[in-house]
Parts: C-alpha cells; structure tokens; sequence
C-alpha cells in the first residue's frame, strides 16, 4: 500500500508527523490521477512518490525545527508545478489548498541563482521575467531530482530558452 510506504520513506526522512502527512500526501497523488488531464509527463506512481519525498526530506534538513505541515505543502507545490500543464494549474493548487488549508509556505529561493539567471536572460537579449526565471529556476529543481528531464509544449512558448537560460 502506498501510505504505508509514505509513512515509512517520511519516518526515514526525520518526519514525526508521517501518518498524517502520508494520508495527505497519497490522497493529494489520488486526486490528481482522477482530476487532472491525462498527460504523457504526470507520474503519480511510486517513483514520483520517492522523488518528492528525498525533496521533501532534504527541505526538512535544512529546516528541521520548522512545522511539518508546510514543508511538505511546499515539496508537493514546488515539485510538482513545473510538470503541470497550464490548463491542469488551478486544479492542482485548489487540492492543495484543500489538503493543506491556511498553509501557503514561501517557495524555497535561491538568490544567488536568480540573480544569475537574470544575467544570462539579459546578455541573451531577452527579458527577464519573472514567470521565464520561475521556470528556468523549476527545471534546475526537477534537474536536482531526476535523471531524465523532457521540456514540452506548443511551438513559442519558451522551451529552448528555458533550457539555454
């Protein structure tokens, strides 16, 4: 059962809380197979499950007397937003909220990356806005966790820039 295994990998991960947490977490991955559009790219299976939650558990780490609640509101966000398709987004941060209410933790910021980012966007000769560093900023994050990565999406919206950036 994959509650169990949640429950087990959050233990693990230095979670005191993990029962809950697991049952949001599995019923969060449930919601979004049943709701959301049927994409090639959306993994709510164990391997999906196992990323997010070394995410989860890093950002744990590095804030290990913080509530459990929001740090792992803010691994299912920030893993899981840039692989959500545009017409997919309000849905997913509606469960969200749903699961997690009154919780809306501030996404984990690199400056010095941003900033580098913004650079780069402007000696290119392109603008950089916050939306196009959000992005560039998402796939370093996917980058972070998974081997593979594939950028799709109609023709001009910003796929090899993203990557080049």
């Amino acid at each position: 059962n994959l509650r169990f295994i949640c429950e087990n990998m959050l233990m693990s991960e230095g979670f005191v809380i993990a029962r809950p947490l697991a049952h949001k977490f599995v019923t969060l991955y449930s919601l979004c197979r049943e709701l959301l559009s049927k994409q090639l790219h959306y993994d709510w299976g164990l391997r999906a499950v196992k990323s997010l939650l070394r995410q989860a558990g890093t950002l744990k780490r590095k804030e290990p007397d913080r509530d459990e609640n929001p740090v792992l509101c803010r691994a299912l966000r920030d893993f899981n937003l840039p692989k959500i398709t545009t017409l997919d987004m309000p849905i997913f941060l509606r469960l969200i909220q749903d699961l997690f209410p009154g919780i809306d933790p501030v996404p984990f910021q690199d400056p010095k990356f941003e900033k580098s980012c913004i650079e780069v966007v402007k000696a290119r000769g392109l603008q950089p806005d916050a939306t196009f560093i959000a992005k560039v900023v998402g796939l370093l994050d996917l980058l972070y966790v998974r081997h593979c990565v594939f950028i799709i999406g109609p023709t001009g919206c910003g796929k090899t820039e993203t990557w080049r950036s």
